[in-house]
């Protein structure tokens, strides 16, 4: 019993990190742009609210959408370990709570800060099928 217990554990871990997105590691949004991916980089942290609230934006805007899930490959940076790496330099990224829309070598689009609400979070996304 402990083991399927264990087992459902981590399958419902591996479907919060899925719902949120891929987790960022150096180069993965270099490589999926290579690939001919739209990437949205989530700037955010664990700790901060407004972020939180982005994120359930963006799962709304999916579930209604199904063609921004598809178009969009959605990338979860963690801002505390990322913040000041060159990879948020080279994309001019100076806040927690940043969302970063790129295709190939453009940068599609942006909303920074605590102050973005769903309908700034819909038009970023919407780009995404241009």
């Amino acid at each position: 019993m402990k083991v399927l217990w264990v087992a459902l554990g981590l399958s419902l871990a591996a479907s919060v990190v899925h719902a949120r997105g891929l987790e960022y590691q150096p180069r993965l949004d270099r490589d999926k742009l290579s690939q001919g991916a739209t990437v949205l980089l989530d700037f955010r942290t664990d700790w901060c609210i407004a972020c939180a609230r982005h994120a359930s934006i963006i799962d709304t805007l999916k579930e209604q959408n199904p063609a921004l899930r598809a178009a969009i490959t959605y990338i979860v940076v963690d801002y505390d370990t990322y913040g000041e790496s060159g990879m948020a330099e080279k994309r001019r990224v100076t806040q927690n709570g940043t969302l970063l829309l790129l295709r190939g070598s453009r940068e599609l689009g942006r909303v920074e800060g605590a102050v973005m609400n769903d309908s700034a979070i819909k038009e970023l996304l919407e780009l995404s099928l241009d």
